[in-house]
């Protein structure tokens, strides 16, 4: 139902969600119906339910509440009639005012259907050093439900050190809460984070960046991070980027025809591993082995039917998409529900309340960052303005408050901005417009994933060119590009695989080859200089495959 859902909204307006639960609504009241007739289709509706469960209740807003209302019969006088509600929620995590949530609703709750609270109190994620200072950040907040119950470490780790293992492991920090001094600006506060990430995964030997994230009120303050990690080889993934899709890949398709060749009907997973060995060594297609290697741990490598591999690679795609695969640059709206082994949050932005939010919205807001993290956490304190939450925040053991330090000079490329294109980046049909023994179609056939490009502009065309100067594709007419920034290079983040029955109807007509490739580019611009037109290779052989989607 959810998926369904998704789909109808990308395709309707923003509301669309909202009438569907009117709709809902409209059918439990009985709307347009005589008394009689209404409860009775009340009744028909909600035949064998007993109960409802609701999570995330601090995060409803007016329409929500009243189909939940309606669902539990708040206002049915018949006591039978009625059913038994269970709602789950954190009013210190109310987050999403902006998209029509009210914290009201949940601090209505016990009076509006005679509820009996109880509170859940133990941390299962951070350690006493972070429990400790992210209650004293939120306690300020008025009108809280646990204002006079903090939040406490888990029962089995009562007697563990408040700064977990980073207590002995960390002679800095000692588990401790970091407020570290970020300089001016976010270019600044970029090389000061980043430092002292670098600096913690020195301490580990066995340091994940798949495992870290970099949380911020607005993308802008994280764009420089990208930039920053691009130009160091450290794994990185912004959460805002859409994902390369798994099923046309280039790669996948071609195992696909190969699975599918020769009438083949079992397939065992070693022959598959040796036929994806002899494949040009490239993100992609390691990630196809990873998969495979996957499914011969899950089948015991037996010989299966070709289909269950086909079905079993198809649920894998979709579930990887959610898979981090290095340092997550994320805002505080994306990272809930998330959990890392390390957590920044970077300063910026925390000043300002939105529209329809109360004045404690932001802190809730950074609690919900700073709560993210399992093992560290660092808070970056730019200059130049007292910090709305850190300055206000009494010293105590749990706190360390980081000295200024001398930094390495911030380099030219953390004004850069990376962009991996979209699908509705590119024209998707560009070289399916030319006929099978067109050029193109070899260009493309030539390119691999990390291949250099340059960008040119003809005719108000942007075309995408390879290192022998052939055109193998074009950026979509509706693509904006960075403002005040220029193409400073590019190069191929993956092929992907189309055919003429992927296109509308209406742009069939055009085509002239049933199955052609797409080229979908990575971008780097940067600020207007005179070599900002330079094209350059892009060194990211440490850098981290983005996730794809089905």
């Amino acid at each position: 139902v959810g998926a369904s859902l998704r789909e109808h909204y990308k395709e309707r307006d923003p509301d669309y969600f909202k009438q569907v639960l009117r709709e809902a609504l409209a059918l439990l009241k009985g709307e347009g119906l005589p008394p009689e007739e209404a409860d009775e289709q009340r009744d028909r509706l909600l035949a064998g339910f007993r109960w409802i469960l609701v999570d995330e209740y601090q995060d409803i807003g007016p329409d929500e509440y009243d189909l939940i209302a309606a669902l539990a019969g708040r206002s049915l006088q018949d006591e039978d009639r009625k059913l038994s509600l269970f709602a789950v929620g954190d009013d210190d995590q109310n987050i999403y005012a902006f998209n029509g949530a009210s914290v009201e609703f949940i601090r209505r709750f016990e009076s509006d259907y005679q509820a009996k609270p109880t509170y859940l109190l133990e941390n299962y994620r951070s350690t006493g050093h972070i429990i400790a200072v992210a209650n004293t950040l939120i306690r300020p907040a008025a009108q809280r439900l646990k204002a006079e119950h903090s939040i406490t470490l888990d029962r089995a780790r009562r007697n563990a050190p408040p700064g977990g293992d980073w207590q002995a492991r960390d002679p800095v920090a000692q588990g401790r809460v970091q407020v570290l001094p970020a300089g001016c600006d976010p270019i600044t506060q970029t090389v000061a984070v980043m430092t002292e990430l670098q600096r913690l995964a020195a301490l580990a030997p066995d340091w994940n960046w798949a495992t870290c994230a970099v949380i911020a009120r607005k993308w802008k303050f994280l764009r420089p991070l990208r930039s920053f990690c691009e130009h160091h080889g450290i794994p990185v993934q912004m959460a805002d980027e859409n994902r390369v899709p798994f099923w046309s890949l280039r790669e996948t398709q071609a195992l696909l025809d190969w699975l599918r060749a020769d009438g083949r009907t079992l397939v065992e997973t070693q022959s598959v591993l040796d036929w994806l060995s002899h494949q040009p060594a490239n993100p992609w297609w390691a990630l196809l082995i990873e998969a495979v290697q996957a499914h011969g741990l899950e089948t015991g490598g037996a010989e299966l039917p070709t289909q269950h591999l086909i079905g079993w690679l198809a649920d894998w795609g979709r579930d990887i998409r959610r898979r981090q695969t290095g340092l997550l640059l994320v805002t505080a709206h994306g990272a809930k529900g998330l959990e890392f082994d390390h957590v920044a949050v970077l300063d910026g932005g925390w000043e300002k309340t939105g529209v329809d939010e109360d004045t404690d919205a932001a802190r809730r807001l950074y609690y919900v960052a700073m709560t993210r993290a399992r093992q560290t956490l660092t808070l970056a304190r730019m200059d130049g303005k007292p910090h709305r939450f850190l300055n206000h925040l009494p010293e105590e053991i749990a706190l360390h408050w980081r000295e200024p330090a001398l930094l390495p000079t911030p380099t030219p490329e953390l004004a850069h901005c990376h962009k991996q294109l979209t699908l509705k980046d590119v024209d998707l049909d560009y070289a399916g417009r030319f006929p099978p023994d067109n050029a193109i179609h070899a260009a493309l056939a030539a390119l691999q994933p990390g291949d250099v490009l340059s960008l040119d502009i003809q005719h108000g065309q942007r075309r995408l060119k390879d290192c022998q100067g052939r055109v193998v594709g074009r950026l979509a007419q509706g693509y904006q590009a960075p403002s005040d920034m220029e193409c400073r290079s590019a190069r191929v983040a993956a092929v992907l695989v189309r055919r003429e029955q992927d296109s509308g109807e209406d742009y069939r007509k055009h085509l002239k080859c049933p199955r052609w490739e797409v080229v979908i580019p990575e971008l780097i611009f940067s600020p207007p200089k005179a070599e900002a037109m330079f094209i350059r290779p892009i060194n990211r052989s440490h850098s981290a495959v983005s996730p794809v989607s089905p």
